[in-house]
C-alpha cells in the first residue's frame, strides 16, 4: 500500500508539473564545478525573492513553485520516478498476462514502452541536470520541463490504448525537445563550456530514434512492409540508447570511477579528433542495422558489440575498475560489460535471439540507468558517504534485477514460458519499487541538496580557468 500511494504521490506531482504556465525566467548558477553531474556548492531550490524556497520562512507554507524550482535546477528529482512507473507499465504487463488478470499481451507494447517512456525518462532526468552544469548555461524552463513530462506521458498512455502514430507523434516530440534544448547549450552564446566530444553522440541518437518513430509509425499505417517496420523497431529499442550509453558514459564513468574527465570539445586538437571517432562509432552503429535489415543477422550485432565495447572499453575508461568503492559502481560496471555480451550472444545464437539480447536490456540498459540514477540521487542528496558502501535498497536491486534476468533467460528453454515471464516481471517490479521506496521520497521532496563544503570527485576546470 505505502508503494500505491507513492506511485499516486508521484503520478499527483507529474500532473501538477503540466498546470504550470509561467514566463521562463533564465537563471545562471554561480558554480559549475561538476560531482558526477552535481555542482559542488550546494543548489538552492530557487527561481527569484518572489518564490518560496525550500527554506520556508515563519508563516509561509511551502507552495508549488518552490518542487517545480526544484525540478528546474535538478531535474532528475522528477524523470527518475516517472521513469520507474512507466517501467511498471511496460514490465507490469506480463505479470497481469502471466496471473491472468488480463487476457492477451502485446511484445510490441512492452518493448516500446520500456525504451521510448522507461528508458527516456531517465536519460532525460539526467541530461536536463548535467547539461546546464557541464556548459554553464540556463536551467531548463518551466514550460520546457511540462512539455517533456506531458510527452512521456503522453507516449505511454498512447502505447497502452494501442495507438501507435500517436506514440511515436509523442515520441518524435521529446526527442525534438531534447535537440532544441541540447544545441541552444552547444551552439549559443549561453553556454559558457563546451561538452566532451562524446556527446556529438547525443544528436545521431535523437536522429536514430525520429527515424525509427517514422518508421514504426508508417508500419502501423500499412505505408511500408512490416519488415522496415522492424528497422524502425531496432533503430528505437538499440540505436538510440546504445549512442547514448557511450556519449553519456564517456563523461559519467570517469569521474563514477574517480578519475579525471573528459576535456571540452575544441580544447585541443586530440578533442576534435575524438569527436569524428565518436561520430564515426554512431554512423556504425546505425550501419549495423542495415546490415541485420539485410539478412547478416549475425555481423549487424557484433559490429555493434565492437562499436560498444571500444566506445565505452576505450572512450569511458571501463577496461579499469572503479577506483572507488561503492556497489552501484560495480554495477555500474558489470552493466556496461553486459550490454556487448547480450549482442554477442544474440548473434552467435540467432535463433535465442530475444532472450538473448535481455542480457543488454535487463542486465545492461536497465541496470546501468538505475545504477547512475543511484550516484546521481546520492550525490544531489547529500549521501556521498552511503555511496562508498552497499545501501540496501541499491544491492537489493541488483539482486532481482540479475534474478529477474536469470528467469528471462530460462524462459524459452522451459516447459513454463510464461510463468518464468512473470516471475522475471515480478523480479524486477520488486528491486525497482524497493529503489523507488528509498530514493522516491528524497528526490520529490525540496530542498536535500548537497552541503557546501562537499567537494568529492570535482571536475577538472576548462582549459580556460587554467590559465
Amino acid at each position: 500500500m505505502a508503494i500505491l500511494a507513492f506511485v499516486r504521490s508521484t503520478a499527483d506531482l507529474g500532473g501538477q508539473a503540466l498546470k504550470v504556465a509561467a514566463k521562463e525566467k533564465h537563471q545562471t548558477e554561480t558554480d559549475y564545478t561538476l560531482h558526477s553531474v552535481v555542482v559542488a556548492n550546494r543548489v538552492e531550490c530557487v527561481e527569484d525573492d518572489s518564490v518560496p524556497t525550500s527554506k520556508t520562512t515563519e508563516g509561509v507554507s511551502l507552495s508549488l513553485a518552490a518542487p517545480i524550482s526544484c525540478w528546474r535546477s535538478e531535474p532528475f528529482r522528477l524523470f527518475f520516478p516517472l521513469g520507474v512507473v512507466f517501467a511498471w507499465f511496460g514490465i507490469g504487463h506480463w505479470l497481469l498476462y502471466t496471473t491472468g488478470v488480463i487476457a492477451t499481451y502485446s511484445c510490441r507494447f512492452h518493448g516500446l514502452v520500456q525504451m521510448q517512456a522507461f528508458m527516456m525518462a531517465f536519460a532525460i532526468g539526467f541530461l536536463l541536470t548535467a547539461l546546464p552544469r557541464r556548459t554553464q548555461s540556463p536551467l531548463v524552463g518551466r514550460i520546457e520541463l511540462a512539455a517533456f513530462a506531458a510527452a512521456l506521458m503522453v507516449t505511454t498512455a498512447a502505447a497502452t490504448i494501442d495507438s501507435w502514430i500517436l506514440a511515436e507523434i509523442a515520441y518524435a516530440a521529446l526527442l525534438l525537445l531534447l535537440i532544441q534544448f541540447a544545441l541552444r547549450r552547444f551552439l549559443t552564446g549561453e553556454a559558457g563550456r563546451r561538452p566532451p566530444a562524446a556527446f556529438v553522440l547525443l544528436p545521431i541518437a535523437a536522429l536514430q530514434g525520429l527515424a525509427g518513430a517514422a518508421l514504426i509509425a508508417a508500419a502501423d499505417a500499412n505505408a511500408v512492409l512490416p519488415s522496415t517496420g522492424y528497422l524502425g523497431v531496432l533503430l528505437v529499442e538499440q540505436g538510440v540508447f546504445l549512442c547514448l550509453a557511450i556519449g553519456m558514459g564517456s563523461l559519467v564513468l570517469p569521474l563514477m570511477g574517480g578519475a579525471p574527465p573528459p576535456l571540452d570539445l575544441g580544447s585541443a586538437p586530440r578533442e576534435t579528433w575524438k569527436a569524428f571517432a565518436y561520430a564515426a562509432a554512431g554512423i556504425a552503429i546505425f550501419a549495423s542495422f542495415l546490415l541485420e535489415q539485410l539478412g547478416y543477422e549475425r555481423g549487424g550485432p557484433l559490429l555493434r558489440a565492437m562499436v560498444v565495447a571500444i566506445g565505452l572499453g576505450f572512450g569511458g575508461g571501463a577496461l579499469s575498475l572503479p577506483r572507488k568503492p561503492g556497489v552501484h559502481r560495480q554495477l555500474v560496471w558489470l552493466a556496461v560489460w553486459l550490454m556487448p555480451v547480450g549482442l554477442i550472444a544474440s548473434a552467435i545464437w540467432p535463433d535465442y535471439r530475444v532472450p538473448a539480447l535481455h542480457i543488454l536490456y535487463i542486465g545492461g540498459f536497465s541496470l546501468l540507468v538505475f545504477g547512475v540514477g543511484s550516484h546521481v540521487a546520492m550525490s544531489h542528496l547529500d549521501m556521498e558517504q552511503l555511496a562508498l558502501g552497499r545501501p540496501p535498497a541499491v544491492v537489493i536491486l541488483g539482486a532481482a534485477f540479475l534474478i529477474s534476468l536469470g528467469a528471462r533467460l530460462a524462459a524459452d528453454a522451459s516447459n513454463t514460458y510464461y510463468v518464468h515471464l512473470g516471475w522475471a516481471a515480478g523480479a524486477w517490479i520488486a528491486g525497482s519499487a524497493v529503489w523507488l521506496a528509498f530514493f522516491g521520497p528524497k528526490m520529490l521532496r525540496s530542498g536535500g541538496a548537497r552541503p557546501e563544503n562537499s567537494n568529492e570527485m570535482k571536475e577538472s576546470p576548462s582549459p580556460d580557468d587554467r590559465n
